[in-house]
């Protein structure tokens, strides 16, 4: 009895994209064959799943895509309001796994199973395009230099308002041991640099970046004191340290405090396609709208009174409204977007997860009223920006007539 293991996932993959084994064995001519394929979680003793795969036709090979079972243990982590620590552990975004192979065949079936082994492999919330999926690599988003990205697509400038709470979310691989915040004034001078021991343990966690939650970090900041963000700062920067504090280990992302004198600025909060949460405000105006949806029936008034005569009233009712539904609509308007922003928010639309900030509150959005984006480009659309209808992930109801 021997099975071999062909091919394998990429050790650090998305979760809703394939992730396929590939195998052999030297009993395939056996009677009843079929591949045994077992999936332990999180490094659980007891198997998730067994799958049981026939050999393909053309070679005999058990080819198998393990996504669905994953899947469907992952959820999300949004990163918390009220958050007081300098990371935090994103326990729902990302699993390990081993994939055991075995067999079974006879006339009487017997089962083998685990004969081989796979390494532990790792799976987190994410889904890419085709042609992203194939370059994908963990290399990518593996602590090490300042090229090294979060789990973002966001551009490396960012605009926030004082207001706003946020995260950056990075893979850990136990190198990056604080995050940094340099603060700058309107002239672009250096105010300070912060530092921040990151608390959290797991292989995805997020650190504060948006100026309410760094001005909620507590016993973790271990250089500076609060507000790391206060009226003197215009600008700041936002970046790794490595396990000794002397090099920067991710790319720095910078974010530009702006206000708007004209209008409430609209904040979305989105799942990105990497399985972190991203943020973008919107400038423009905006204005609330409400779908109505009725229901009648139609009754035939009592006219008869005490005394058997029949009248009439001009405040009988024959249609009765018996059901209002109600959902709220925000059609919200960007300032001018970059190309480069203009391609990350494709994200947002299609994000089957969206809140929006109030306060210190996230209210859920259930959708995006829009089927289709052209991607626009600064050579040929010079000024651009884009238009969102929002319907909220809830519905209201009115009383019955």
């Amino acid at each position: 009895m021997a099975v071999t293991i062909i091919s394998t996932p990429k050790d650090y993959a998305p979760v809703y994209n394939e992730m396929v084994f590939t195998a052999s064995s030297t009993n395939t001519a056996q009677a009843n064959f079929n591949f045994l394929v077992d999936i332990y979680i999180n490094g659980s003793g007891t198997k998730t799943a067994r799958l049981r795969i026939p050999p393909e036709p053309t070679g005999n090979y058990c080819v198998v895509d393990i996504h669905r079972v994953l899947e469907a243990t992952l959820t999300s982590d949004i990163f918390s309001t009220s958050n007081t620590s300098g990371s935090v552990a994103c326990s729902n975004s990302s699993l390990s796994y081993v994939v055991k192979f075995g067999e079974e065949y006879g006339s009487t079936v017997t089962q083998y199973p685990d004969l081989t082994v796979d390494s532990t492999r790792y799976a987190i919330n994410g889904s890419l395009e085709r042609n992203e999926f194939i370059d994908y690599t963990i290399v990518d988003y593996t602590p090490l230099d300042s090229t090294i990205k979060f789990l973002t697509n966001s551009p490396s400038t960012l605009y926030t308002s004082i207001n706003d709470y946020g995260a950056l979310y990075f893979y850990d691989d136990g190198l990056p041991t604080t995050v940094r915040i340099e603060t700058f004034d309107s002239s672009g001078s250096s105010i300070q640099v912060y530092e921040a021991t990151l608390s959290g343990s797991g292989a995805i966690q997020y650190v504060p970046c948006n100026p309410q939650s760094l001005n909620l970090i507590g016993a973790d900041l271990v250089t500076g004191s609060q507000d790391i963000i206060d009226s003197s700062v215009a600008s700041y920067d936002v970046w790794l340290y490595d396990n000794v504090g002397t090099t920067q280990v991710t790319e720095k992302k910078n974010f530009i405090i702006r206000e708007d004198c004209k209008n409430d600025l609209t904040r979305l909060i989105f799942l990105n396609k990497l399985g972190g949460w991203d943020s973008f405000n919107f400038y423009g105006a905006s204005s609330e709208s409400d779908d109505i949806e009725r229901k009648m029936y139609k009754q035939n008034p009592y006219r008869l009174d005490g005394s058997g005569n029949y009248s009439y009233s001009k405040s009988d009712r024959e249609k009765v409204q018996y059901y209002t539904k109600t959902k709220k609509k925000l059609k919200v308007y960007s300032d001018w977007i970059t190309q480069e922003e203009d391609a990350w928010l494709l994200e947002l639309i299609e994000s089957p997860e969206i809140y929006l900030q109030s306060g210190a509150d996230l209210i859920s959005v259930a959708s995006i009223d829009l089927t289709s984006h052209r991607k626009r480009q600064t050579t040929t659309d010079k000024l651009f920006n884009i238009e969102l209808t929002l319907e909220f992930g809830y519905d209201n109801y009115r009383q019955r007539g």
